[in-house]
């Protein structure tokens, strides 16, 4: 049973809902926790990895790719 909306280990989509965010829509994560409410992804990209926090309204669970 889930004791958030994301856990730890969860792989995650980025669903930018506003200008803030839109920048790394369609991006794909790793959960790594929370911090002050927002979710803790950590994101490979070609130029290395990116750690963002992001609002649970803006995550959707995917598969790893």
């Amino acid at each position: 049973m889930r004791g958030s909306a994301f856990d730890a280990g969860d792989w995650v989509v980025i669903h930018a809902k506003d200008d803030f965010f839109a920048f790394v829509d369609g991006w794909r994560g790793t959960v790594q926790g929370t911090n002050e409410g927002l979710y803790e992804v950590a994101c490979m990209r070609p130029d290395g990895m990116k750690t963002l926090f992001v609002p649970a309204d803006q995550l959707a669970l995917t598969v790893r790719s």
